[in-house]
């Protein structure tokens, strides 16, 4: 409140100001003594800006700004001079109209419209310029998302002045070099004619093409504060202005703008003995506040001027009230609310990165008093959730209350939800919390009824992948380790749950054994708990319809507050700092990304990663790059030409690691050169080992009476055949290469990590860890996730962890041209039902690696199984 009155009494002072210019008849000059002025100009705007932030002013100042506004802007300008001291033909009111458009089949461009009722200054300038009116028209191309060229076109209307019917034309160019730096030139008066005569003598009154380049600086990266520095150049008669501007935010909503100016006049003396013309400089102050109210704002002006014969005057002041769709922040500030996430659906890697930015978001947003989180069959892995619940505990610690809801929750979602401050379910609903539990099929016996036989070899024991296929169970070393991989996420599910709910893990244990629940079973164990607070009463606080949770809510809170997100932020058209963020998702093969069709099923081409890591290391954009993967392996000569490309990248820019779900086996491959690995303590990494094999199909053709006559030239020729099992020999010869290819594996690591060789072998072998199982044997760094990756990067950078920064998200998808004209016109193309929805479909699929089912004759490092658990 304070900051308000203080910003209304400075604007009341300067307002004062300007109608005291206003009123003032005293006279500073004598009325012979005139100024030869370009009588085109428009409107004077004293701080708007030639580069860096626009406003509907641009398609005066610059057209080739038009391209870079943020949706539409409307500026109302009322500019009063002293006509005894003005020098120019400043004075009057002005309409600007600017928008952008465009960006998506249509390049971007800009449009703007302006209208100016001028009343310059009659008797201290010449030629009589009259008392125009000027109309504006600017058209932008963006060149880029950060520059744009454009030009306007100016109509002159006065019934009785020279300038009637007179048309100019100005071209503009706006670049934004980088997140710090802004360069605007324009070109004013490109067609010059002569308009009137000076005086008595006849002489042409010529209207100069003038050059004007202005550059601006943001030493802190934002708008906050900006300097800029700006000349003008006559052509005719090399006449020179500059000017400096300085534009600082003192509080939210509140920006001071200051300006200095030094123009280069024609002064024109007529006195009994004739004409004396010479030239002279006048020296101008302008300072000025700005107040915000977000999509309005308020702007008052006050101007001093220092004239050629050494005299100080005021000579006027301007008001500006500007209308934004996206305005800057609104000295008010953003009203108290609530805000909703849904947890809904398969949440994939890149929709992670949305939900964790917007988690964090909300976690600075003071005006964001709570957060209700909703479930509606969330599916993700136990990483991508943990990484979701710390991210939800970090918005709680920020001093917000947390709500979860759920209709049917599961395990997964009650993961999540145990961090709320209140779970609410529906009556309707329940929570199916039944424990955790995996599976892995084993194809042996029905190979051994089709007549099928599977050959594989591996490197080591704990490389059990091609168990599936070679076994009817688990070997004793594979059952172990799976054991004590469940064992750890189990222990973590547990220990986190029960202290968020305040129970001990005997008591989840207990609770959990009778499960699932329906939410009439919720109802009598929350009755049943009672006041003393029982284990049975702990696992939800009430079941309840969403109409009464509203009020449950309410009454937590202690005030009722809208359901509600702030109002967008305006999008940045400045080169921030840039974070490559490459999304390594499925199985990775050779060639390039693509899905296995009627299976739903990614794979991540080692082609395409290639491409990509070779982009981020190229780009002087890119400041660091973040591998986010989410792979369970793969091919094993893809995963060695992306694991190199990280590391040709490595020392050049900061590279970094964070680990979802799975990242195993080649998944590890490529993550070991990273500077920095980041995993959740539930991420399944390692399985730093490598098989290879066939199926010999020769029994089954003979079943069916077929029968096969193979030619071959080399003794080996058939080697990968499928109509013939290996021999003796060929296995020795294949392992052997097996071991090549493990030891430049284990080789990669070691150089990765700072590790020896026999270290990581003995780390290796095949054997898959939990996050938490791999941290104390240095095959993960650091436990976080993706916002924390992105903080270390932007320290590594030299950035502040609030620093705004642009993140490149690689490989790029693929957009067909019918998705593009759907979004235009607001239609969303729902996917189609595949064979992989088949429950007992997908199930059997599961069980076969994709990249096994892309490419079956190269070698595999990859992850023993795919992990799937209630």
């Amino acid at each position: 409140m304070f900051r308000l009155r203080a910003a209304a009494t400075i604007c009341l002072a300067i307002c004062l100001a300007i109608v005291a210019a206003h009123s003032s008849t005293a006279r500073a000059q004598a009325v012979d003594r005139r100024y030869a002025e370009e009588p085109t100009d428009g409107l004077a705007l004293p701080t708007a800006p030639l580069a860096g932030e626009y406003d509907a002013r641009v398609v005066a100042m610059n057209p080739g700004g038009l391209s870079l506004v943020r949706g539409t802007e409307l500026a109302l300008v009322l500019n009063i001079e002293n006509p005894d001291v003005a020098t120019s033909s400043g004075q009057g009111f002005g309409t600007y109209v600017a928008m952008a458009g465009g960006g998506k089949l249509l390049p971007r461009f800009g449009l703007g419209l302006g209208f100016e009722w001028l009343r310059p200054p009659r008797s201290q300038v010449v030629p009589d310029p009259g008392e125009p009116f000027r109309f504006t028209l600017g058209l932008a191309t963006a060149l880029g998302p950060r520059a744009g060229f454009g030009a306007s076109w100016h109509h002159f209307v006065d019934a009785t002045g020279l300038l009637d019917a007179i048309d100019t034309f100005d071209l503009g160019l706006s670049l934004r070099l980088d997140n710090r730096l802004a360069v605007g030139a324009t070109v004013r008066d490109v067609a010059t004619t002569d308009v009137g005569r000076l005086g008595p003598s006849g002489e042409a009154a010529l209207v100069q093409r003038r050059y004007e380049l202005e550059a601006v600086v943001r030493p802190l990266g934002t708008d906050v504060l900006s300097l800029a520095a700006g000349g003008r150049l006559g052509e005719t008669r090399r006449d020179l202005d500059g000017w400096g501007r300085i534009s600082a935010r003192v509080a939210r909503g509140l920006d001071v703008h200051a300006a200095l100016e030094t123009r280069a006049l024609h002064v024109l003396t007529d006195s009994p003995v004739g004409r004396d013309e010479r030239e002279g400089r006048d020296y101008r102050a302008t300072l000025g506040l700005e107040v915000s109210f977000g999509a309005f704002g308020i702007t008052t002006l006050a101007t001093g001027l220092r004239d050629d014969a050494r005299r100080s005057h005021v000579l006027g002041g301007q008001v500006v009230m500007r209308s934004s769709s996206l305005g800057p922040p609104s000295i008010l500030g953003t009203p108290d609310h609530i805000e909703r996430v849904e947890l809904t659906g398969a949440i994939g890697l890149r929709e992670t990165t949305s939900l964790v930015a917007r988690l964090r978001s909300i976690a600075r947003d003071r005006s964001a008093k709570a957060l209700v989180l909703t479930f509606d069959g969330a599916t993700a892995g136990w990483a991508t959730l943990q990484e979701l619940r710390d991210e939800v505990l970090a918005v709680k610690k920020a001093g917000k209350k947390v709500f979860a809801y759920m209709v049917s929750g599961t395990g997964r979602d009650y993961f999540v939800a145990s961090v709320a401050d209140k779970i609410y379910v529906d009556p309707a609903g329940g929570v199916r919390l039944v424990g955790m539990a995996g599976t892995t099929i084993f194809f042996r016996g029905a190979f051994d009824h089709l007549g099928v036989l599977p050959q594989f070899e591996k490197i080591a024991e704990y490389k059990s992948a091609p168990e599936q296929f070679t076994e009817t169970g688990p070997s004793a070393t594979a059952a172990k380790m799976n054991n004590d991989l469940f064992d750890s996420l189990w222990e973590q599910w547990l220990e986190q749950v029960a202290s968020a709910r305040k129970l001990t893990v005997a008591e989840l244990r207990a609770l959990i054994d009778g499960g699932p629940f329906t939410a009439g079973d919720l109802a009598q164990m929350i009755e049943a708990g009672g006041p003393s607070g029982g284990a049975r009463g702990k696992l939800v606080d009430a079941v309840a319809t969403p109409e009464k949770i509203s009020e449950l809510v309410a009454t937590e809170m202690g005030v009722v507050l809208p359901v509600a997100t702030p109002a967008p932020v305006r999008p940045e058209r400045w080169d921030r700092p840039g974070i490559a963020i490459i999304y390594v998702d499925g199985d990775i093969t050779d060639g390039a990304s693509r899905s296995i069709p009627f299976v739903a099923r990614s794979l991540a081409g080692g082609e395409t990663l290639v491409a990509a890591l070779a982009a981020a290391r190229q780009d002087p954009k890119v400041g660091a790059v973040i591998l986010r993967i989410d792979s369970p392996g793969g091919s094993a000569l893809a995963s060695e030409l992306v694991s190199r490309e990280v590391f040709a990248l490595r020392g050049q820019k900061p590279v970094l690691c964070s680990m979802r779900d799975v990242a195993a086996s080649g998944g590890y491959f490529i993550a070991a050169g990273c500077d920095l690995i980041f995993a959740e303590p539930m991420t399944i990494t390692g399985s730093i080992g490598i098989f290879y094999g066939k199926f010999d199909l020769s029994g089954l053709l003979r079943k069916v009476g077929v029968t096969t006559d193979t030619y071959k030239r080399g003794k080996r020729a058939d080697l990968e055949s499928m109509y013939r099992a290996y021999d003796d020999e060929e296995r020795a010869v294949l392992l052997d290469k097996l071991r090549y290819m493990y030891s430049r594996f284990i080789g990669a690591v070691a150089e990765g990590r700072g590790m020896k060789k026999e270290e990581v072998d003995a780390v290796g072998r095949g054997h898959v860890y939990t996050g938490a199982q791999a941290k104390p044997i240095r095959l993960v760094d650091r436990f976080g996730g993706l916002g924390d990756a992105l903080d270390e990067a932007k320290r590594r950078m030299g950035l502040a962890p609030s620093a705004r920064v642009q993140l490149y998200e690689l490989p790029k998808l693929p957009e067909g041209l019918f998705g593009t004209l759907g979004k235009l016109v607001g239609v969303r193309a729902e996917a189609p039902p595949s064979a992989a929805d088949l429950p007992i479909f997908r199930e059997l699929v599961r069980g076969i690696p994709a990249s096994v089912l892309a490419d079956p004759t190269v070698p595999q490092a990859r992850l023993p199984y795919d992990l799937a658990w209630p």
